[in-house]
């Protein structure tokens, strides 16, 4: 095995709050089998204050110069949606392994495409869908196997996000793109996609589906500029169905005031309760797990010793369930396994979201036909 950190140049690196500089490169700098060689931004100066100011080595701007250096193996992808296919492509033009954020494209046909050019191409792909990191959610998905619940009955989420993407009834203009639907980036894909992705890890795949989407503020100011911009991304999720067993599924997402979020599993034998100690997004957050078999009170469960546990340090930071992917994909790649979410994995992601979209137009249940497992 080569014992060589892994050699990672991140695209979406830059200083001004991006994911990558607030998840990724924490992330990556705390796991000593990884070494972060580059980084890359829209501008030279930036990906330079970037480079210089977590200490890599090479900055960039443009994407394929980066992803060609001999001293990048994995590519990161770490940007708008939007821009995701252009610089998957320009990775995979380079014959380098590559990580994207979730969602994978803006449709379901982008994805399906990044995702037959990356295996055209023969290199590992990998996705980030951080929530089977988790260790709660990891453990959680053992003590079902178990039978700790018994035969699942229910399943219900509570998840309020506050003030995303929506602050006091504004928009930063940074986040203006959430608003349109045609970027594929917005409550549904994103808070939806992770949480629906979550709930399929944990249980199996749905048999059927029901949905309400509503866009419930159509105008929302710009901050900086009071520029009126009219949204039509849905900003209220309401998504129920069937699980396997014939547990019965309900969740609502929406914009808050004040965070919550709590996942409520009841069974013939007992209860298990998901919380988050932020309350911000389920994908991101810190969670601990509390459980009860038969009628006794519910209490923290400990999370056993045999799970891969992303670095303590970075607990409660955006940092944390990210570190755990990469400890993912370096057992990949070593051990030529597939334990990472890939791009197969958020394509069907994708491919269950179009069905909640086709439940939430037309009003009617969807049944789904078998294969949507993740």
């Amino acid at each position: 095995m080569n014992h060589q950190p892994l050699r990672v140049g991140i695209i979406g690196a830059g200083l001004n709050g991006a994911w990558g500089g607030l998840a990724h490169l924490p992330a990556l700098k705390a796991l000593p089998e990884f070494m972060v060689t580059a980084v890359g931004t829209s501008r030279q100066e930036s990906a330079e204050a970037s480079a210089d100011h977590f200490g890599v080595e090479h900055a960039f701007s443009d994407p394929l110069e980066l992803a060609l250096h001999p001293e990048v193996d994995l590519v990161t992808v770490s940007v708008r949606v939007p821009e995701h296919d252009r610089l998957i492509r320009a990775a995979l033009e380079a014959g380098k392994h590559v990580y994207s954020e979730f969602p994978l494209g803006r449709t379901t046909a982008e994805s399906a495409a990044l995702l037959q050019a990356a295996r055209d191409r023969g290199v590992r792909h990998f996705a980030g869908l951080q929530s089977r990191a988790n260790p709660v959610i990891r453990y959680v998905r053992e003590l079902l196997a178990e039978g700790y619940v018994g035969d699942v009955l229910a399943v219900h989420v509570n998840y309020a996000i506050p003030t995303y993407p929506i602050r006091s009834k504004q928009i930063d203009q940074s986040h203006v793109y959430l608003l349109d639907e045609a970027n594929g980036a917005n409550q549904l894909t994103i808070a939806g996609g992770h949480l629906l992705d979550g709930i399929m890890y944990l249980f199996g795949p749905f048999s059927e589906i029901s949905a309400i989407l509503k866009t419930q503020t159509r105008q929302v100011p710009v901050e900086e500029t009071g520029e009126i911009i009219r949204a039509s991304a849905p900003d209220h999720v309401v998504v129920s169905g069937i699980l396997p067993g014939q547990a019965v599924f309900s969740s609502q997402i929406r914009n808050a005031h004040v965070g919550s979020f709590a996942i409520e599993i009841n069974g013939t034998k007992g209860d298990l309760h998901i919380r988050s100690r932020q309350n911000f997004m389920f994908q991101i957050d810190d969670l601990i797990v509390l459980g009860t078999q038969g009628r006794g009170e519910l209490k923290e469960l400990t999370l056993p010793g045999h799970l891969h546990l992303p670095p303590a340090e970075l607990m409660g930071t955006p940092a944390y369930n990210v570190a755990g992917i990469y400890q993912q994909i370096h057992r990949d790649l070593a051990n030529d396994t597939h334990e990472a979410p890939d791009f197969q994995t958020a394509l069907a992601v994708h491919e269950l979201l179009d069905q909640v979209r086709k439940a939430g137009e037309t009003g009617a249940t969807v049944r789904l036909e078998p294969g949507y497992e993740v």
